[in-house]
C-alpha cells in the first residue's frame, strides 16, 4: 500500500456532519463529471493538490482517537479508487466504517466504469450516488439533489443514524476553521443560490 499515492483535495477530523458519529472526511482531488451547481468545484482539476500515500493517509486518519469511520468525498473518490480501496481496507479491518459519495451510479460503478471500481466498492458500508442535479437540489441527509440514492452496503451502518446529523459544522479555529457538510439543506435552495 505505501506506493499507491493519493491526490487529496482536503482532509478533516473528526467530522459529524459527513456521517454518524465521529468521521475523518478525505475529499478526493479531481472530477471528470464536473456537475452543474456542485458545491465543490475546487475539486474538479486532476493536477496534483495535496499528494500523499494510501499509507501516510491511513496513519493520518489513525492519529485520530475515538473515530467512528472515514467518509470520501470529493472530487470523485472513485476516480483514485485503487488508493482509497488500500486505505479502506486497512481501517475497515480495524473497525472502522466507510461512507464514499460518489457521482457515478451504483451500476455504473459495478459495471467498472473506472478502474479498481468495484474494489473500492466492497470497502465501503454507505455509498451516496448519483450526479449532483441542480434542479433536484434537497434538504435530505447526506445528499445534495433528490436523485442522489443512499445504498446501505452492509449492516455497519443503519439508515436510522443518518436522521438527524446536522447539517453543517465548523472544524477548527481561526485561518484554521473549515466548514462542512449540506449548506442547501441548512439555508434552503433558494437561500443557498441568492434568492432568498
Amino acid at each position: 500500500m505505501t506506493d499507491l499515492l493519493l491526490n487529496l483535495a482536503d482532509a478533516v477530523a473528526p467530522s459529524h456532519a459527513n456521517g454518524p458519529g465521529a468521521r475523518a472526511v478525505l475529499w478526493a482531488q479531481g472530477c471528470s463529471l464536473r456537475c452543474r451547481g456542485c458545491h465543490n468545484p475546487q475539486t474538479w482539476a486532476p493536477a496534483p493538490r495535496r499528494v500523499c500515500t494510501a499509507h501516510a493517509a491511513t496513519s493520518w486518519v489513525r492519529s485520530f482517537q475515538g473515530l467512528r469511520g472515514v467518509t470520501l468525498s470529493g472530487g470523485e473518490p472513485f476516480e483514485q479508487a485503487k488508493g482509497f480501496a488500500a486505505l479502506c481496507r486497512v481501517l475497515r479491518a480495524e473497525g472502522a466504517d466507510v461512507i464514499a459519495f460518489s457521482g457515478f451510479s451504483r451500476e455504473e460503478l459495478e459495471g467498472g466504469v473506472r478502474p479498481h471500481a468495484r474494489a473500492l466498492l466492497a470497502e465501503v458500508d454507505l455509498l451516496i450516488d448519483g450526479r449532483y442535479e441542480a434542479d433536484l437540489a434537497a434538504r435530505l441527509p447526506l445528499r445534495g439533489s433528490s436523485n442522489q440514492r443512499l445504498h446501505f452496503l452492509t449492516n455497519r451502518i443503519r439508515p436510522d443514524e443518518i436522521e438527524g446529523l446536522p447539517a453543517v459544522e465548523w472544524i477548527g479555529k481561526g485561518e484554521r476553521a473549515r466548514v462542512t457538510g449540506f449548506v442547501l439543506r441548512a439555508l434552503g435552495p433558494r437561500t443557498a443560490e441568492g434568492r432568498a
